[in-house]
Formats: structure tokens, C-alpha cells, sequence
């Protein structure tokens, strides 16, 4: 029986060290193909480019490390392997492991779940898994939920249309507690951008913020991930609210 080809990709760029952990892990899943930007694309959400050229070049690394660097953004790099890179067509989509977590409202920015959507779009079951934390001295436990989680899908599948987000907390393997199926939480951002002068005497500006987080209930992403649980949530991208729907039609229906 042949192996399943397992496309991994990321938001972090080519030379993260969470691509480097997750191919690890995934070579001993299946056939690995990886794909992934040139530089780092954090926040880039589901852009792609469309008035520049997108540059394509192989790489090899250490360890036997092959891949694709992509002058483009995450949704970018899947498209292209997918259309032009790859022999076959993928049976799964990773993208991660990402640097810091990828929680509640705050996954619409997100480049990394933005590659997995790009799979999702395309027919193809796709995972998107983060670290929470920005420190990368200790991927033991991310690695080996990744295959556990992965091995999952390949074997049951995802319905069309879903996606699954997976946040890992940032501990040793041992005090992590298990995994809890969740819910999109409510943490968001609250912005602030400081003023600065570069040395031209122009100025500009930095965003910084506080991450707000007021679920209390372990049935939602940040609150498992606090717990030391490993956090799976199923997302989908159809933004129609059927509620208002109904209303909105009777209100129109005047005019």
C-alpha cells in the first residue's frame, strides 16, 4: 500500500524551525512534499498575489530537508504546488507548525490556517497546527500530537467544506493533559500603535496590543490550551447568516 502524500506548508517561511519539526514528524506518516514562502508571511490571511510574479526555487537543507521556496504568500504556495510543483495531488494539506497560538477571532489573520483553507477550498482535508508559544526549544509534544491527529484524518477524513485548527500548548510532552474537541473562542486583540521616528525624521508606527481572552469554558480553543490540553476545532468558511437571512428577505420584500 503506498504511503499518502502529506503537502506541508506554513506561514513562517521555508526556514522556520516549525516546518523543519512538522516534516520530521510527518516522514514517518507518509510522503512528505514541502512548499512554503520565502520569507515569513504572519498575519497575511488568505492574500494571494496577483500583480507581481510569483519566483519558485528548490532547496535542501540538513537532514535531508527538501522544498520549495515560494515568493508568495501561504495560500499562494498551496495553489501552486497543488497546480505546478506536484506530480500527484495531495492527500492531506499540513500547514504549521506555527509560532505562537492561533485562537478565536484571531484565526481570520492568520496565514497558517489561511494555507489549510486554501486546501479545504480545493477538496482537500487540511490541518492547520500551532504552538502556543513564540520560543522553539521544545516541539517534542507538538510532534507527536501532530502525527496522532494526522493519522486520524487520513484514516476518517474531514467533511467538505471543514478545516481543522489544532493548538498545542507550549510544555513537555508529560504535562499535557490530552485533547479536547472545541469551540472557536472570543479572544481578540485589543490594538495600539505606537508612534515612532526613523532616522529620516519621518515618522511611523508599530502595532503592539493585549490578547483578550474572557472564555471560561474549557469547550473553547484558549481556555483548553491554558489547561494544557491540546485544542481541535473544526472550522468552516460559509459566512452567510441564515438567521438574518429569513428577516432580511421579509424586510426587502417591502421595497
Amino acid at each position: 500500500m503506498s504511503r499518502p502524500k502529506i503537502l506541508i506548508t506554513n506561514d513562517d517561511g521555508i526556514s522556520s524551525q516549525g516546518i523543519y519539526a512538522l516534516c520530521e514528524a510527518m516522514n514517518e506518516v507518509g510522503e512528505t512534499f514541502i512548499a512554503a514562502p520565502s520569507t515569513e508571511q504572519s498575519a497575511s490571511s488568505h492574500s494571494i498575489t496577483l500583480s507581481d510574479p510569483i519566483r519558485v526555487r528548490s532547496i535542501e537543507k540538513k537532514n535531508g530537508f527538501r522544498g520549495w521556496s515560494i515568493g508568495g504568500t501561504p495560500a499562494d504556495c498551496v495553489k501552486i504546488a497543488i497546480q505546478s510543483l506536484m506530480l500527484d495531488r495531495p492527500d492531506i494539506i499540513i500547514s504549521g507548525i506555527n509560532q505562537g497560538a492561533n485562537l478565536g477571532s484571531n484565526i481570520i489573520y492568520s496565514g497558517t490556517v489561511s494555507a489549510a483553507t486554501e486546501g479545504m477550498i480545493q477538496g482537500i482535508p487540511s490541518i492547520a497546527i500551532s504552538l502556543a508559544s513564540f520560543n522553539t526549544d521544545n516541539y517534542e509534544g507538538v510532534k507527536i500530537y501532530a502525527k496522532k491527529i494526522v493519522r486520524h484524518v487520513i484514516e476518517h477524513g474531514l467533511p467538505k467544506g471543514t478545516l481543522l485548527n489544532v493548538n498545542v500548548p507550549y510544555c513537555d510532552y508529560k504535562d499535557i493533559k490530552g485533547m479536547k474537541v472545541t469551540s472557536q473562542g472570543s479572544q481578540y486583540f485589543v490594538d495600539e500603535f505606537e508612534e515612532r521616528i526613523d532616522p529620516r525624521n519621518s515618522k511611523y508606527y508599530w502595532i503592539k496590543g493585549k490578547m483578550i481572552d474572557e472564555d471560561q469554558s474549557i469547550d473553547y480553543d484558549g481556555k483548553a490550551i491554558k489547561e494544557h490540553y491540546v485544542s481541535i476545532t473544526p472550522i468552516h468558511f460559509q459566512l452567510t447568516n441564515d438567521l438574518y437571512l429569513e428577516d432580511l428577505k421579509k424586510q426587502f420584500s417591502y421595497e
